[in-house]
């Protein structure tokens, strides 16, 4: 079953203007969504997880 999602002309044009007009047409087509993730920076770690930021800090500022 083809099924395709559901992608708004501004959303579209987005994308064509990122990756341009046929990658944005294959995304449609196969229904593939592009999101945005939060990244946190502590020093050279990178986390996808506030926590795990914290945590990090926490440990580190012990060991200063």
């Amino acid at each position: 079953m083809k099924r395709e999602c559901e992608m708004s002309s501004e959303n579209h044009d987005e994308l064509a203007s990122a990756f341009g007009p046929e990658v944005a047409k294959e995304m449609l087509k196969f229904g593939i969504a592009r999101v945005s993730i939060d990244r946190f920076h502590y020093k050279d770690f990178r986390y996808t997880n506030v926590k795990d930021a914290i945590a990090q800090a926490k440990r580190q500022q012990g060991s200063d």
